[in-house]
């Protein structure tokens, strides 16, 4: 592992002058950085990581963020650019990314005022997103439309595991059968929701406006630097609704607090103090945060995986998200009164 690291720190060190070629610049550091390295330049601190996706994934990313740039949306983490106008560079048949190194600390979602600065920012960042349209001949990844059937497949497969477990009988299979009918009766709550006119007035009116949902909105993604708070990673960013990342703000924060109906207001008031939400963003909201995707994600894992030595583990998870079903199914009787 030590001699595989020092090979691709070597390997970083002899493209330097590709780099410095490429981009116009000139580095006097290169340190390796989590999966990537910092480079110290003429034009300030950079970061240089590997691309684990295509040539056309990063032409939207580069799309999305010249969007959000060009409408006010500015602490993002922007590619630099070649000499020739690419946001990648190809080193040894590898793609690489360069952008701005932002020197902030992570989002704590434990924290409320972390919690309410990532809101604003989300917000912020949806609101700059309207009217995207991605320049022609880029491949536009989408899941606009599908979250009905991609629901519907989890809902499946909970109740196929059902049936695994019944064959099997081990100790996690025992936890599983004592708990899942509960969750299957959630998941048939929330399908039921999205069977209404709510989901696709909402798919079309998106459709419409154009929109840039960030898909990984995660505490390493959301940094905080002095009063500003800047929004990485846009690596997963694609076409859908942009409550998907709201829902996704608002689930971890309510890991963190037991489902406490009023954090989840803080956040949907912060959130809405710059984009304020429609009736049908709200109904789809509540089928989203209602389905059971720990239960169906903890359970998914632990069937396709199989590996013994892993089963304490996947037990120990499961038993948090039994622990969490009472604080759960009470937020969901308050929901309405969130807003």
């Amino acid at each position: 592992m030590y001699s595989k690291k020092v090979r691709s720190d070597n390997k970083m060190l002899e493209a330097r002058e590709l780099i410095e070629a490429a981009y116009g610049i000139r580095i006097s550091s290169i340190k390796p950085n989590r999966a990537g390295y910092i480079l110290d330049t003429d034009k300030g601190k950079k970061y240089l990581r590997p691309c684990q996706y295509s040539e056309s994934r990063i032409n939207f990313v580069q799309c999305a963020k010249e969007h959000l740039i060009a409408n006010g949306f500015t602490t993002l983490d922007a590619y630099l650019l070649t000499l020739g106008g690419k946001p990648y560079i190809d080193i040894d048949g590898r793609l690489y990314t360069i952008t701005t190194y932002i020197d902030g600390r992570e989002c704590e979602f434990s924290d409320d005022n972390d919690t309410i600065r990532a809101a604003v920012a989300l917000s912020a960042m949806h609101k700059a997103s309207k009217g995207f349209k991605p320049k022609s001949g880029v491949l536009v990844p989408s899941d606009l439309g599908k979250l009905p059937d991609n629901l519907s497949r989890r809902y499946d497969e909970i109740i196929r595991m059902r049936r695994k477990a019944e064959r099997e009988r081990n100790a996690f299979d025992y936890i599983y059968l004592d708990c899942v009918d509960k969750f299957i009766e959630m998941a048939e709550e929330s399908l039921a929701l999205l069977e209404g006119l709510e989901y696709p007035r909402l798919v079309k009116k998106t459709l419409m406006e154009g929109v840039i949902c960030h898909h990984d909105y995660s505490y390493q993604n959301i940094l905080m630097k002095g009063n500003s708070t800047y929004v990485i990673g846009f690596d997963a960013c694609m076409e859908e609704l942009r409550i998907y990342d709201l829902v996704n703000l608002i689930r971890r924060k309510m890991r963190k607090c037991d489902w406490d109906p009023q954090k989840a207001a803080m956040i949907i008031k912060a959130y809405s103090k710059i984009e304020p939400l429609s009736r049908d963003e709200k109904v789809v909201m509540k089928a989203m945060l209602l389905f059971p995707q720990k239960f169906w994600r903890v359970a998914n894992r632990y069937y396709n995986s199989r590996r013994s030595w892993a089963q304490r583990n996947f037990t120990h998870m499961l038993e948090g998200v039994i622990a969490e079903y009472t604080h759960h199914i009470k937020f969901m009787k308050e929901y309405d009164k969130l807003f």
